[in-house]
């Protein structure tokens, strides 16, 4: 999926989603909310649908859902390449330019409608030729793989803004098969041969 977006103008919006962050998240963000020196981005202000139409929202979805995050170094990179997009697009354009400090908008400056992220993700997906998976697949994905790299389940549950840990991973954090093989093979260096000979 990466390799398949590297041209994409819009490909920070799907390392935002592979980052956790929800669409209206994405949809949300403003540049007054990342700092790119420091190396974090703030969830606040969210843009949702209802009824089909765009809402701005200037409260995160839950006190929980208010959270500071590290941006990662390949986060970091395409933010920058973002905003130096935006920044060619708004000399283009001068006057003309919609300036709302968005980090996802189009080449005029305006921020999308969430609709729009999803359709734009699901063309993303079918160009890469990989499996269909929706835009709010990637938070799922995002969990599973920290918990796959030993995160702990607090800190997952902190990342995607959840206040209850269970429901992080049940809902969020799946098994895969390697990690299953991992699991049965660490059960086989336990479980030795001395210890079934005892007859228990």
């Amino acid at each position: 999926m990466l390799r398949a977006i590297r041209k994409d103008r819009n490909r920070h919006a799907w390392h935002l989603a592979l980052y956790g962050l929800r669409r209206g998240e994405i949809g949300g963000l403003r540049w007054t909310n990342v700092d790119l020196e420091a190396r974090t981005l703030t969830i606040g202000p969210t843009r949702i649908s209802v009824d089909g139409k765009a809402i701005e929202q200037d409260d995160a979805k839950s006190e929980n859902s208010e959270r500071t995050l590290p941006i990662p170094d390949p986060l970091r990179v395409e933010l920058k390449a973002a905003r130096k997009r935006q920044a060619e697009d708004q000399l283009a354009r001068g006057t003309a330019y919609h300036d709302g400090g968005y980090v996802v908008c189009n080449e005029a400056g305006e921020p999308y409608h969430p609709d729009t992220l999803s359709k734009m993700w699901t063309k993303a997906v079918a160009a890469a030729g990989v499996p269909h998976i929706r835009l709010h697949d990637a938070r799922h994905t995002c969990g599973t793989t920290m918990h796959l790299q030993g995160v702990p389940p607090a800190v997952i549950a902190a990342w995607l803004g959840h206040s209850d840990v269970a429901f992080t991973m049940r809902t969020y954090v799946h098994s895969q098969p390697d990690a299953l093989a991992e699991g049965a093979r660490s059960l086989a260096r336990i479980v030795t041969i001395r210890d079934n000979s005892t007859g228990g």
